[in-house]
């Protein structure tokens, strides 16, 4: 009996050795930026409306990670939701595994999906504790860009964009899909927080220095950063 489940296993294990060879580590990096510039605490930085401003807080979801072959079919990664926090380091680094596949491009989710915002007290990523949840009612915070500037008509000066929504018609979520000329080890992509105010829409921060709730400005918000990646450079380094 033991001779005949040593053999099963060999069996398996040599069914599996395409598969186990075929794996390959994917790691995601992010990189967040406004315009050129990597972000840094306490940096003065200006929008294209000449309004200067800083960013002492940047956070976005990514999930729903796929890749997509040379014949237009994706191939689902993860579902997991992440938290890319620029106040963490260790939080701009996805890694995920695949089989091999060759890639045209990558595509996510920035966002909570709808499921997971009605689905109760959640732990990892979306434990409320991490900032980004509202009520029951109205869901997760899909990004935020806190900061400061003499645009703001607010106390204090500061800008605060929490972003959410994920309702019929209000939706922040946003689909991205990137185009990859290669698909290796290491895939860093850029995000530029400089997008927020002016990819497809004027935001300007001297008209709209608060969003806190879903609707129409949490809308062509998240048109904008939807907007905001690009990949930097795929390396097998």
């Amino acid at each position: 009996m033991l001779y005949i489940n040593r053999k099963k296993i060999i069996a398996a294990l040599i069914l599996l050795l395409p598969v186990m060879l075929q794996a390959q580590t994917l790691h995601l990096r992010f990189i967040n930026t406004v315009g050129d510039t990597i972000m840094q605490a306490g940096a003065t930085y200006r929008n294209a409306f000449g309004e200067t401003f800083n960013i002492r807080n940047f956070k976005y979801y990514i999930t729903n990670i796929s890749l997509r072959d040379t014949d237009g079919q994706l191939h689902p990664l993860t579902r997991e939701h992440f938290l890319i926090d620029e106040a963490d380091s260790a939080s701009k680094t996805i890694v995920v595994s695949h089989n091999n596949i060759k890639a045209t491009s990558i595509r996510f989710m920035l966002g909570v999906d709808s499921v997971r915002n009605i689905s109760g007290v959640q732990t990892g990523a979306l434990d409320p504790m991490k900032g980004m949840f509202w009520t029951w009612n109205s869901g997760y915070i899909m990004a935020k860009l806190e900061g400061k500037s003499a645009a703001s008509k607010s106390l204090g000066n500061y800008f605060t964009y929490h972003v959410g929504g994920f309702k019929n018609g209000e939706s922040a979520s946003r689909w991205v899909e990137l185009p990859l000329e290669k698909i290796a080890t290491v895939v860093i992509i850029k995000a530029d927080a400089d997008k927020w105010f002016n990819a497809l829409q004027a935001v300007k921060i001297a008209e709209h220095p608060i969003c806190h709730e879903p609707g129409k400005l949490a809308m062509l918000i998240a048109d904008n950063y939807a907007q905001m990646f690009s990949v930097w450079k795929s390396t097998d380094q």
